[in-house]
């Protein structure tokens, strides 16, 4: 190792030693600035300039012990070695020296080999303190730096991902990370025709690289809520995108539920989070929802399939998910629960509100003290989601602004098309590019759905609604119809829009056509519209919503006449 020039402050009031030392030291290349006594040395001492302070003990006006603590008050955090000059080997006064901060001795007589060794092992410790410093410097300025950037990271992470719908009194949100950045991620979207769209995620890995796959997730599930498109649209671009930007080993594991608070429906679909719990108010034990699907980002477009479970739900009913961090939550003592402090909730001898009693377990254990893992809990009171229905949800909208607008245009859809797209999401695109159209997304959403529902149940698949009566013969008509339209192959769906409209009134007309045979529409009450019947409600609904309906060809083309 190269030897470091030093600057040495020799304190020493007998001149020949002081002179000597001087002498040896500078042979040796170092710079050295002398004094006469204690004082003088304290008077004369720089922290910014000398490296090195020599000091006799015995000396007039200030010894080399009261110096060596003012010096080193002086220099205050800055690392100043302190050599004392002794003639001594009184094991007292060395340990005096030790206890004031003495870094070394240097016995006299002088020896030039022992005072070189010694000095050279000083240098290289401030070579390594002031490197040490140095990198400490770095290190703080970078850490100022990269909290900073993660604060706004931060921000901007929570703002892409979180929503406002997050505050609806149907859900209850537990969000709590073990990092800066959490993993998991909860979203929420009120979709156009009332409902609720609800996605509770966790990727693998903790902090930033873990939340970062989030942003794309949210973007898609947000954004394609607010177009109309459905669940099953939803997942496989959101799987695409993940499975296009995320490293082999990362993936995120998933659970997307679709509240359909007109239908009274609940959509799941479960892939790799622990199982979903359904609380429903006349059953005791809550019915599992396992995951049946490979998690988001694992499968490439092609293979991605969603297996959805459907329910019919009722006031009073409740949905509990939770990602593994609350399964695998381990407790003060470190042990992990798994089942065992879970076990109440599965059985369903828990008294109160599922969510409540999650959370307080999770604070008693001691597992949100110290989370080993990132923990999300989101609990839906279905019971809360009735009110959710578009009449519930109407607004008021401002007068004026109109803008006049006139178009009109036809939609075919043949059985290849109905097996694979769903029209809804690109028609109201289209529609609410009418300002005072926008402002009604929900209706018209629901107008346009409840009638392509009709179109494509009754008159193309040939559905039943009266299966919709029990929970049983709810599933059942689902799986029925993903059936029968996987095996479609022939008839056909024709959709005309027209939009008129002048500065103070605006009309859209729709009209939904048919291959179907039809149905009896004699019984049909147009005017009766009942919240508790599980169906037959659509054409009722679009009654209500619109200023004039009429069904034709036995039910195979219904007209609408929306005004605004």
């Amino acid at each position: 190792m190269k030897e470091q020039n030093l600057k040495i402050l020799v304190a020493d009031d007998n001149p020949s030693d002081r002179m000597l030392l001087e002498t040896m030291l500078d042979q040796l290349g170092h710079v050295v600035e002398t004094a006469v006594d204690g004082q003088d040395a304290v008077e004369k001492f720089d922290p910014d300039t000398i490296q090195l302070v020599c000091l006799d003990i015995k000396m007039p006006r200030k010894d080399g012990w009261e110096a060596a603590l003012e010096i080193q008050q002086i220099a205050n955090e800055k690392l100043i070695p302190i050599v004392f000059l002794s003639g001594v080997s009184d094991p007292a006064v060395l340990q005096k020296c030790l206890d004031v901060g003495a870094t070394d001795f240097i016995s006299k007589p002088y020896s030039p080999t022992l005072v070189s060794a010694k000095l050279n092992a000083i240098a290289r410790l401030l070579v390594l303190q002031n490197t040490l410093s140095e990198q400490r410097d770095e290190l703080s300025v970078l850490n100022q730096q990269m909290v900073h950037d993660q604060e706004v990271a931060k921000l901007v992470y929570e703002r892409i991902t979180h929503s406002n719908c997050l505050s609806d009194p149907a859900l209850s949100t537990l969000h709590h990370g073990s990092h800066i950045f959490n993993g998991d991620v909860i979203l929420a979207a009120y979709k156009p025709n009332g409902g609720i769209h609800l996605l509770l995620g966790d990727f693998t890995g903790h902090g930033l690289s873990a939340a970062i796959g989030a942003l794309p997730l949210a973007d898609i599930f947000f954004d394609w809520t607010e177009k109309g498109f459905v669940m099953r649209q939803i997942l496989p671009e959101i799987n695409k995108r993940l499975h296009n930007i995320l490293p082999p080993n990362m993936f995120c594991a998933a659970a997307f539920v679709d509240i359909n608070a007109h239908n009274r429906t609940v959509a799941v679909w479960n892939a790799g989070l622990p199982d979903l719990l359904y609380f429903a108010a006349d059953e005791k034990v809550p019915r599992m929802i396992a995951s049946d699907s490979l998690p988001l980002g694992i499968l490439n477009e092609y293979e991605f399939d969603a297996n959805i479970e459907m329910f019919s739900y009722e006031s009073g009913d409740f949905l509990l998910a939770f990602t593994d961090g609350v399964y695998e939550a381990r407790t003060r003592d470190n042990k992990i629960h798994y089942n065992t402090a879970l076990d109440p909730l599965y059985a369903g001898s828990v008294s109160v509100n599922p969510f409540v009693w999650l959370e307080n377990m999770l604070q008693k254990e001691g597992i949100l003290e110290n989370p080993h893992d990132d923990i999300s809990v989101l609990g839906i009171d279905l019971a809360q989601a009735l009110d959710h229905s578009p009449q519930a949800k109407a607004t008021d909208v401002a007068k004026g602004g109109n803008v006049p607008a006139d178009f009109a245009f036809r939609y075919e859809l043949n059985a290849e098309t109905l097996k694979s797209t769903d029209p809804l999401p690109y028609l109201l695109q289209i529609l609410t590019t009418v300002p005072e159209l926008s402002k009604r997304s929900g209706e018209v959403f629901m107008i346009l759905s409840e009638m392509y529902s009709n179109a494509l149940e009754h008159g193309i698949l040939k559905l039943d609604s009266n299966l919709k009566r029990t929970v049983e013969g709810f599933a059942q008509y689902y799986s029925s119809r993903e059936a029968k339209l996987a095996q479609l192959s022939d008839g056909w769906i024709t959709i005309d829009i027209k939009v008129s409209s002048d500065s103070h009134q605006g009309c859209l007309s729709l009209t939904m056509a048919d291959s179907g045979d039809g149905y009896d529409t004699s019984q049909l009450d147009l005017a009766n519209f009942d919240h508790d019947m599980p169906f037959n409600r659509g054409l009722s609904l679009i009654n209500q919503l619109c200023q004039q309906v009429s069904v034709s060809d036995n039910g195979s083309c219904i007209s609408v006449q929306y005004h605004w």
